[in-house]
């Protein structure tokens, strides 16, 4: 017994002490909507914060305290989930004492944080009823010997057995993002759900796909880039859509038929919704246009005649701060000259950023599926 005690007291007195446990706070969102984040990195030279509040994600220099934490306080900012990162000496790091992702690839993931609304904003999740979000993997045509996947949302109440036929929305990524972009970070499907149950939207059946190509593929003319942005366009005609229309309970009308997306998303809703009369009947195009990549291609597709007797909706929307601002102009610019019914909305200090394209999916569920008045 005694020898037994020693033995124990001897393993207690050799274990090594614990640190403290670290309750440094990051990011802090304060009463007044300012926002501080803290980095506890004494030996940085340097660290920055890159926000997608700042719209361009301009770095923001921090300032370094005597304990090795760097700090930064923003202005008051508007509710909206935003994505940010640190930069440590030119190195960029995740937010260690967040767990909240903006999920993406290529170095597009980052941290995130909620401002939040009051009430609560269309993407947050309240007590309505829920659809439910299912993964569909595949073997792609668009990246030989690649397995790809797509998401399907499907609404409260969707009964597989019951004879009901749901509308469906394509809904596309931007460069450099995922399938899950639209759910991860978009939340198309809590915007879906509480729109559905308020009864502004018609309930619809939401595919989010891989849009993107092989990062080694990169370089080259822009043909080359065109060719690699529309590699999926096969895949989605003849691979997804099929497959979602012999899974689901889905009206296969064109009518009845969405196609719309973000960035390089938006560019292939260009491409695709207009050279392809018939398959979409509702388009939504989001920070895109018709740049020199584009304007030659979209010629041949804008028949004025064709187009109205094929499109329900064409909408279009972009923020007067986005890079891609004077496409979007002149793809407006194209349409009035060949006389093609649009919906054209410049969003008035708005970047290329996810605050905006939340905003642009909640104005365009509740327009999709609905008669035409005239």
């Amino acid at each position: 017994m005694f020898r037994s005690s020693v033995i124990l007291l001897g393993a207690c007195v050799l274990l090594p002490a614990q640190p403290a446990p670290d309750t440094l706070v990051s990011p802090e969102v304060h009463p007044d909507r300012t926002v501080t984040f803290r980095l506890r990195a004494p030996k940085a030279a340097e660290v920055k914060l890159a926000g997608e509040w700042t719209i361009t994600w301009t770095p923001i220099p921090m300032t370094k305290a005597e304990d090795g934490v760097w700090t930064f306080t923003t202005a008051p900012l508007a509710p909206a989930i935003y994505g940010y990162s640190f930069s440590v000496d030119d190195v960029k790091v995740f937010d260690p004492r967040n767990r909240m992702i903006k999920p993406g690839a290529n170095g597009t993931d980052a941290s995130a944080f909620e401002v939040p609304a009051d009430p609560p904003a269309a993407y947050d999740i309240q007590d309505v009823p829920h659809g439910e979000v299912h993964m569909h993997w595949f073997k792609s045509t668009a990246e030989p010997g690649a397995t790809r996947r797509f998401l399907v949302y499907t609404p409260p109440g969707y009964d597989p057995k019951a004879k009901k036929k749901y509308p469906v929305l394509y809904l596309l990524h931007g460069s450099g993002d995922t399938e899950m972009e639209w759910t991860g970070y978009g939340k198309a499907n809590v915007i879906a759900d509480n729109l559905i149950s308020a009864g502004k939207a018609r309930p619809m059946i939401i595919v989010t796909p891989f849009g993107g190509w092989p990062m080694n593929s990169r370089g080259g003319s822009r043909e080359d880039a065109f060719r690699r942005m529309m590699s999926f366009e096969d895949e989605l005609l003849k691979t997804i859509v099929p497959a979602v229309e012999a899974n689901y309970k889905v009206d296969k009308s064109a009518h009845a038929r969405a196609l719309a997306g973000l960035s390089m998303g938006g560019y292939q809703t260009l491409y695709i919704g207009l050279s392809h009369p018939g398959a979409f009947a509702w388009l939504g195009v989001f920070s895109a246009g018709a740049g020199p990549l584009f304007t030659d291609k979209l010629g041949p597709w804008l028949d004025k005649e064709k187009l109205a007797h094929s499109l329900d909706l064409f909408w279009i929307g972009v923020g007067d701060k986005d890079f891609l601002f004077k496409d979007a102009q002149q793809l407006d610019t194209n349409l009035k000259d060949k006389g093609i019914e649009h919906t054209f909305v410049v969003t008035p200090d708005a970047g290329h950023t996810w605050p905006l394209w939340r905003q642009y999916l909640t104005g365009l569920l509740p327009q999709l599926f609905q008669k035409k008045t005239s």
